[in-house]
This record gives C-alpha cells, structure tokens and sequence, in this order.
C-alpha cells in the first residue's frame, strides 16, 4: 500500500485498498502528466473548437453520469467565461429519458462528455440520442479508457476525442484520480481557448498543494476518519459546489453507505438542508478563496457554532483565513495565489482520503466496498429502450 496512505487498525484485510491507495496519491504526477499532453494537443484541439464557437446560438452541455457528471458541474464556469456561450451540466441519466427538455434541439450543440470507462450505457446513448436529435452537434470527449464504446467514436467528422494518460483509469470502484484528471483536463482546454492564463505557474502550484496535502494532512485526514460519525455533509460555492457533491459520494460509496452524505451550497444549506446535523455530523467547509464569496462561507461557519449541536467542523482553505470556531482545519499557503478552478481540483483530495480511511476502519476493502454487490464500477442493468418502440 502507498505510504502516504496505510491502515494499521484491526479490520482491515491484507492488501486492502491497494489499488485506490495507488490513486489518490498519484494524483499530482498525473496532473503533471494531463498538462504536457493537453498543452501538446492544444493546436488540434482549438481548430476543432473554432469551426464551433463561430455560431453565435451555440449551446454547451457537459454530461456524463455518476461522478462524471459532477465535473461538469466543477469545470461549467471555466467554459463560461472562455467561450462565452450559455453552459449547462446535465447529466446523461437525463438526457437519456428527457433530452429534448433539457435541450434546444434546433440549436447548435457541443456536447462535452466524460467518462472513466466509456462503456456506461447512458454514456453512448447520450451520444446517439444528440446526433439523432439535434439539427447541428458537436462532440468533445474526455475519457480514460482507449478501448471503451465512447472511443470509439473518434473517427466521426464531428467528434474530437481526448484520451487521458495511461493510469488515469482507476481500478478502484470509486472514482478518485479519473476524476479530478477529467475535470482538470476540461479546466485546461477552456482556459486555453483563451490564451488569458499562466497556466505553467496554476499547474506548478495546484501540483505543490497536492503533494503538501497529502504529506502534511493524511494523519489528520486519517484521525478525521476515527471519530463517530454516521452523517457527513460538504458545502462548497461555484466551483467548489461540484467539489462537494462528489465529496458527498465518495465517502458514501467507500464506506457503503454506512455514512449517509449530503452536500449543498453554503447560502442554500440554511434553507432547509440544515435540519441535518446532529452530534453524529462530520461537517466539512470547502472554502472559496475568492474573497467576496468566502464572506458569506464565514457568516455560514459562525451561525452553526453558535447551534448547542455538538458536530464535528473541518475547514478547508488556500490562505490561513479561518474561523477559529472550526475543529480542524487544512490550509495550504498564507494568501491566495491559485485560480479559483484550479483550487476546486485540490479540494476532492480530502474526502477521498477520510473515506479511504473510513472504509477500513468499518471493515471493508476501499477498492471493492459494495460487498453485496449493489454498486459496481461500471454501471449495470441499464437497459436503454428505443424511442420508436413502447417495448
């Protein structure tokens, strides 16, 4: 098992959570990696966007399912701001079942899809559902797997296929580096598009907090995961709102759902979603380090410790601007130097690494937790029905 992260406590089997070991702590190599090859294939990837982005009613979706479909929730703004075109995530599981009412059909379309294997039913369906359906498409995929069904679509005049660097792909069931690899590499070809960015210095420093991350903060992040907790709940804003909701799945899925998880934004929490928390609650802040937007996060932090709830609060920052009324906190460097994206990126590293921890300490093998066999790495029993039938 990678030394970064162990288990000594009794429960867990031998070689348990190897492979997803492996993953989480090979994440900042690999964002190495995805960065010398989307900045090698920038030139053919720009000219394949610029015969889109000259329509003016152009629409942009990013989907995928599961995890997957959370990136497009982290990486829509940073193709907002790059094109300036109307961004929606919505996740293939929709547009399977209502994809004319979540898109403008008779508008051009650039469909943005990820995938770890590329061999989910949703995932190609999605495809041949937009191509049927749409007057004018486009299709960028992101995926690891050069042998899945969504590579194969490469050869299409309409398609552009980026293939993520060997290892990408996780063995694991729970997404962990595919993940933030994806979403980096879509940070990545947006914000080239531009031109605007020192992306050489935003990689330098996304990779140095990575490596501190995880060499400085995984006895803290392990001894998180000790405590009794049975409910956790992340928050984010913007970008960091996407970060939260595959936080919320990951601990739920490695320790298989034996922690219920939830997630939301830190102004939405206080309409309703609050009545969550109790003693049993691991609360975990994914603060912004955009000024204006951490003002509310801190207005949030204080009005919870102000509750007579005996919770536990981690705090998760780029500067040392924190709340002293947060129980634990990680904080990386004394001023915000990294884009708001990119810092996204660095914020899925906590929860991949309490539920790790917390999937051994309840008895299960972080690679395989699902040992009844509910949930499985590539998604099963989807049937996907065609429209011009009722059977």
């Amino acid at each position: 098992m990678n030394k970064l992260l162990s288990f000594d406590g009794a429960g867990a089997s031998e070689g348990a959570g190897t492979f997803t070991a492996a993953e989480i702590t090979a994440q900042p190599a690999m964002w190495r990696k995805i960065w010398k090859k989307v900045n090698k294939k920038s030139g053919k990837v720009q000219q394949f966007l610029e015969q889109i982005t000259n329509h003016h009613d152009l629409n942009i979706v990013l989907t995928g399912a599961g995890s997957s479909a959370f990136i497009g929730d982290v990486v829509a703004d940073s193709w907002l701001k790059s094109l300036g075109k109307p961004v929606q995530a919505i996740p293939t599981t929709d547009l399977v079942t209502h994809f004319e009412d979540r898109v403008v059909t008779e508008h051009p379309l650039l469909l943005i899809s990820f995938a770890r294997s590329g061999n989910s039913p949703e995932s190609k369906a999605a495809i041949d559902i937009a191509n049927r359906k749409c007057s004018e498409v486009y299709h960028l995929i992101i995926t690891c797997n050069p042998d899945g069904k969504l590579a194969k679509f490469e050869d299409r005049n309409n398609t552009y296929l980026f293939l993520l660097p060997e290892r990408a792909e996780d063995k694991g069931l729970a997404m962990t580096n595919s993940f933030s690899s994806m979403a980096l590499t879509a940070i990545l070809i947006a914000v080239l598009y531009t031109g605007k960015e020192n992306l050489g210095k935003q990689i330098d420093l996304l990779c140095s907090y990575g490596q501190r991350l995880l060499e400085e903060y995984t006895p803290l992040l392990h001894q998180i995961a000790q405590l009794d907790f049975s409910r956790a709940v992340f928050l984010g804003s913007g970008p960091l709102w996407g970060i939260a909701k595959e936080s919320h799945l990951k601990l739920q899925e490695l320790t298989n759902g034996q922690i219920m998880c939830k997630f939301d934004t830190f102004l939405g929490f206080r309409h309703g979603p609050k009545a969550i928390i109790n003693d049993q609650t691991l609360l975990v802040y994914l603060l912004s380090n955009n000024s204006q937007t951490f003002r509310y996060e801190r207005d949030l932090i204080c009005q919870i410790a102000r509750h007579d709830i005996n919770l536990t609060t981690l705090g998760i920052t780029e500067d040392n601007d924190i709340p002293e009324v947060v129980d634990f906190d990680i904080h990386i460097n004394d001023r915000p130097e990294i884009g708001e994206a990119f810092w996204a990126i660095l914020c899925v590293l906590p929860a991949q690494i309490i539920g790790f921890y917390k999937s051994l300490l309840l008895g299960y093998d972080p690679d395989s937790p699902s040992d009844k066999g509910v949930i499985s790495r590539v998604v099963e029993g989807v049937t996907i029905y065609d429209e011009s039938t009722n059977n």
